[in-house]
């Protein structure tokens, strides 16, 4: 009963410390402890004569001092945006996964030049030309396939069409396989590459006398670029840095320098690069002595050992070597020379007239 009593004097202790106002000073020294009458009487009272526990203050009612600030609230970093790059409106990943795996739907049309290549509908908006395998050009696909890496890991842009290693069985052509001395192998597949198809292309005439004398003009910093003329002269010296890496001769004719509905060039046609012992003999890229900055900053960076690695990321590349192991050294000569030669125009000319374009 004791105990009892002492623990009911304490909980009565505490209720009367709630309900004293909070502007009471504090006192001094406790009070005295109750007499054995007074326990008794507390040990029997009832809880509902205790004094009512007021309602904590609404917050809008404190004044500042009793305010405690919430901490402040902490907002994670946005992620940084990736950038997608698309080709005619769709990413180039989905290009390459549709390219490489789409049935032939039917064979639209049949082009033919130096080598063949077929028009060939996928189904569903994915439209490809495919260049095959034919007896002594086993190795054109292959350079396709390479140079769209390296345009990529350049940072080109919309030029290069995507391209990817792929089979296509010898009857999906049909009556178009007449006379195109198609390679299949022992199940019926022919090798090849498949690239976006472009729907509009026309002849740019950069090659003519006049055309070529102009852009040669534009690659020498110590002369001015007119404004209406600075996006083609971009574009040109993208397709020479292009070319010069990849050892690619055959550019500059009727047919292989193009551009789109928008005027833009679109540099396709890539099987005459990589060729062992043309990139090897390492010829001077004394033409080029302007570029964007994004293209001059990838040169310089580029090694051999990186397109090698994302070219194995092609298809085929699990199967075959795409391309041989000999031109790597040649591309290092000839991206040591690119340099050597940018470097030197920079020095004599300024760097705000060489590295021309973001």
């Amino acid at each position: 009963m004791r105990s009892s009593a002492a623990a009911s004097w304490f909980a009565l202790t505490l209720l009367g410390a709630a309900c004293s106002s909070p502007q009471t000073a504090p006192v001094a020294s406790p009070p005295p402890p109750p007499s054995p009458a007074q326990v008794a009487d507390a040990a029997v009272a009832p809880v509902a004569d205790a004094a009512p526990v007021e309602a904590a203050p609404d917050a809008s009612e404190t004044s500042d001092a009793s305010v405690v600030e919430a901490a402040p609230e902490v907002v994670a970093p946005a992620a940084p945006e990736v950038h997608v790059r698309r080709y005619l409106g769709r990413p180039e990943e989905e290009w390459l996964r549709e390219m490489a795996t789409r049935p032939v739907v039917r064979v639209m049309e049949r082009f033919h030049s130096t080598l063949f290549v077929f028009h060939l509908d996928l189904g569903d908006g994915i439209e490809v030309s495919f260049q095959p395998e034919r007896p002594g050009q086993e190795s054109f696909w292959k350079r396709e396939v390479v140079s769209w890496h390296l345009a990529r890991l350049l940072g080109i842009e919309n030029r290069v069409p995507p391209t990817v290693g792929r089979r296509v069985p010898l009857s999906a052509f049909g009556r178009w396989a007449r006379g195109a001395e198609l390679v299949a192998d022992r199940h019926g597949m022919v090798l090849g590459s498949a690239s976006a198809w472009v729907p509009v292309l026309r002849g740019a005439n950069l090659h003519r006398g006049p055309a070529r004398q102009e852009w040669v003009r534009w690659m020498n910093p110590a002369n001015p670029i007119p404004e209406a003329s600075r996006e083609r002269a971009r574009q040109t010296t993208e397709v020479l840095v292009f070319d010069y890496l990849a050892a690619n001769y055959d550019r500059w004719n009727c047919c292989n320098i193009a551009v789109d509905e928008h005027d833009d060039l679109v540099f396709r046609d890539n099987d005459a690069g990589w060729a062992p012992s043309i990139i090897n003999n390492v010829m001077s890229p004394d033409v080029i002595r302007r570029m964007p900055r994004y293209l001059w900053e990838a040169v310089q960076r580029l090694t051999a050992d990186e397109i090698r690695a994302s070219v194995q990321n092609d298809p085929m590349a699990r199967e075959m070597n795409l391309v041989p192991s000999s031109v790597w050294q040649g591309y290092e000569a000839r991206r040591q020379a690119l340099i050597a030669n940018v470097r030197r125009a920079i020095a004599r000319h300024g760097e705000q007239n060489v590295i021309l374009w973001p």
